[in-house]
């Protein structure tokens, strides 16, 4: 049940406080998707590293490169080759330690998983707001819990890149990642749900037929 509006609430509060949920919504909304946007990147990171990895493992592994460099090298220089690679083997070895692309890769998307929840229930609130359905008093209550529980969540939350950034921007200004069209809506939703129903043109088709 919905608290009656306060004394002295005004259009205007109503107006600024929809106005700042508006552009929480925003920032909201670019966090979350540079996090989800930097999983990505770790993930591809990763599994480049693992390819690399496994490659030169394989390679270096028994008497492979020891036979090839023996067939187009001179011996002292087919040892050096043998030597180059078990180094290189080491380093892939030593930046798993170094480089934790999967642990990393996790930890944002548990941060834009977190985040996901957040946006959505600013959305929620704004849709609220502009149908009338909450009063000024309680929207300021949850606006107030969201920005607890967002505090909460990017205190811990990892840093992002610039490269993360400019990918999440672009995916939201110009792919219109957030956005769907009409028709786009329709086609995720059962028949009886949408908006601009498919069967008309068809029964009008229908309809002429019959009377032909």
């Amino acid at each position: 049940m919905d608290q009656p509006e306060p004394a002295g609430s005004t259009d205007t509060q109503r107006t600024l406080l929809l106005g700042q949920v508006r552009e929480i919504y925003g920032r909201i909304a670019y966090t979350q998707k540079t996090h989800e946007v930097q999983a990505d990147l770790f993930e591809a990171r990763s599994r480049k590293h693992r390819v690399v990895k496994f490659v030169l493992v394989a390679a270096g592994s028994g008497t492979f490169i020891a036979s090839l460099a023996g067939v187009f090298l001179e011996p002292k220089w087919g040892s050096l080759v043998t030597s180059f690679v078990a180094v290189v083997v080491a380093g892939a070895s030593l930046a798993d330690r170094t480089f934790r692309y999967g642990e990393e890769m996790q930890q944002h998307r548990n941060t834009a998983a977190q985040l996901w929840d957040i946006r959505e229930s600013y959305l929620s609130l704004i849709v609220d707001l502009k149908a009338g359905n909450v009063s000024t008093h309680e929207a300021a209550e949850r606006r107030d819990a969201l920005q607890k529980a967002a505090g909460a969540v990017l205190r811990d939350a990892p840093r992002t890149s610039p490269e993360a950034y400019i990918t999440a921007q672009d995916r939201l200004k110009n792919r219109e990642d957030l956005t769907f069209t009409s028709a786009e809506l329709d086609l995720l939703l059962p028949e009886r749900l949408r908006d601009n129903e498919p069967n008309s043109n068809k029964e009008s088709e229908d309809g002429n037929d019959a009377d032909r």
